[in-house]
């Protein structure tokens, strides 16, 4: 089970290595610096707010039938068919909640056009991740890589022509490169659509209402956990366009650290997508789960101290580098804002862990909590200390809700970590920290000193065995072999 999840995460990885860093630096990044920070924070606020709202486009369906194809492909052609009737249906409730609570809120013209569009894209999206909870879920997890990256390389594509063709570049709006992503997302959705309708044997057997009444029930406690995770995870945005004067400049100076931290989440979410039918099946089948929430949670926890400490210390020197509006101001919230991914990237591992479980109780009490705890902390502090307090709400409220799933997922499992694991994790995050405040002491070229940095850490995963180098030379040279 470790080989096939070692080898499968290594082909996800790979696929999003292509195109993600592209999409942020080359497309996204230069759209913001092309608007300007005021209109970026803008559509970063509307994108956010109609992101909170999509909870009622899913209802906790994709993960309802994620687990349940899991435990029995054969219901697959079943649930295709009136799933995706049930979800046209949330479809019309999210359109009309999303534009009477907009207008309550005093949004403009601009932004309600916006809206529209970014409505329809969240949308296209939830199609998209339905489709991709049956292909993952009949373990076609190469196939789930290539679509988990297929509107990101079209929107790459169409922006590359908005941006520098002679016929679009001088009037380039941020209007355009919602279009793009609108365009990408549709042509995903019907390829996605193709490749289950191709894989799934269609049972036409349309469910009574009650039955239906029942998925919903039964997807509620899903439904409430996205929210109330959305909620806490991007209220930020909306809360700071919403309160300071200045606020859509505020918002997209955080928008400018938050698509970094979004990027090192997105490959957070692939290891949870991941990880989640591989759970479900060995507690089904009463298997001990330890080993590989210890590989994947030690894995996890590794890559996020490096991207994290990292981006810390060299944070004047990369936002100098990505906007030519950055300064000391903007490059301390990204500095904060990135170490999220150390408390996040636990959550990734002990949250999938109960999901497969089917601890929704517990997860809904931790995500409640972390949701008054975000925002009334964003209510203190974004009036006097703007996108910078928000971002030290969002890292109070990050590493409080990551310690309460890692204890929660410890009391269910009864893990039995020793000692020697916590040594061997403080041990590896002390030699990082201390290698980086030596290293950023040298004279030379400050990219030379990240790299370099990088790899110090990376030997320091190694050398206290968080990395189990011997298991992955003999996972190569099995595959070779083979």
């Amino acid at each position: 089970m470790r080989r096939k999840f070692a080898t499968n995460l290594i082909f996800l990885f790979a696929a999003n290595l292509l195109v993600k860093p592209f999409w942020i630096f080359g497309i996204d990044r230069v759209v913001q610096n092309n608007v300007g920070a005021e209109v970026y924070g803008t559509y970063f606020a509307v994108f956010n707010y109609s992101f909170i709202l999509s909870i009622f486009l899913d209802f906790g369906i994709n993960n309802f039938n994620n687990r349940a194809v899991s435990r029995n492909s054969n219901r697959s052609g079943e649930y295709l068919l009136n799933l995706l009737m049930l979800k046209l249906f949330l479809a019309f409730i999210y359109f009309a909640f999303t534009f009477v609570t907009a207008l309550s809120t005093g949004y403009s013209e601009l932004q309600m056009k916006m809206l529209v569009f970014l409505a329809l894209n969240q949308i296209l999206l939830s199609a998209i991740l339905y489709f991709r909870s049956n292909i993952a879920a009949l373990q076609l997890f190469k196939t789930d890589s290539i679509v988990s990256i297929l509107d990101r390389l079209l929107t790459i594509v169409f922006c590359l022509v908005l941006l520098y063709s002679a016929a679009f570049k001088d009037s380039f709006s941020i209007l355009y490169f919602i279009y793009a992503q609108t365009l990408a997302l549709f042509i995903t959705a019907l390829i996605a659509f193709a490749i289950v309708f191709q894989k799934t044997i269609l049972k036409i057997h349309i469910w009574k209402l009650k039955f239906t009444k029942l998925i919903l029930l039964k997807s509620f406690p899903f439904a409430l956990l996205a929210l109330l995770m959305g909620i806490y995870y991007r209220i930020d945005g909306v809360m700071i366009e919403r309160m300071l004067p200045d606020g859509a400049h505020e918002a997209g100076i955080y928008a400018a650290s938050f698509r970094l931290l979004d990027a090192l989440n997105m490959f957070g979410y692939l290891f949870a997508t991941l990880l989640l039918p591989m759970f479900a099946g060995m507690i089904r089948r009463k298997e001990n789960v330890n080993q590989l929430v210890k590989f994947s949670s030690e894995l996890m926890l590794v890559m996020a101290v490096i991207a994290g400490v990292n981006c810390y210390f060299f944070r004047n020197e990369i936002m100098h580098l990505l906007y030519q509006d950055s300064n000391t101001y903007w490059a301390e919230i990204f500095g904060w804002l990135m170490l999220n991914f150390i408390p996040m990237s636990s959550i990734y591992v002990f949250g999938t862990l109960l999901t497969a479980k089917g601890s929704l109780k517990i997860l809904n009490y931790i995500a409640f909590s972390g949701m008054i705890i975000n925002v009334v902390l964003n209510l203190f502090l974004i009036p006097d200390y703007g996108a910078l307090g928000a971002t030290f709400a969002t890292l109070f409220t990050q590493l409080f809700v990551a310690i309460v799933h890692i204890w929660a997922a410890n009391r269910q499992f009864k893990f039995g970590y020793e000692w020697k694991d916590f040594f061997k994790l403080s041990a590896f995050t002390i030699i990082c920290v201390l290698a980086l405040f030596v290293i950023k002491l040298s004279p030379y070229n400050w990219i030379m000193n990240f790299v370099f940095a990088l790899s110090v850490c990376l030997f320091a995963a190694i050398v206290t065995k968080l990395i189990p180098v011997q298991q992955v030379l003999a996972l190569i040279k099995s595959k070779t072999a083979s």
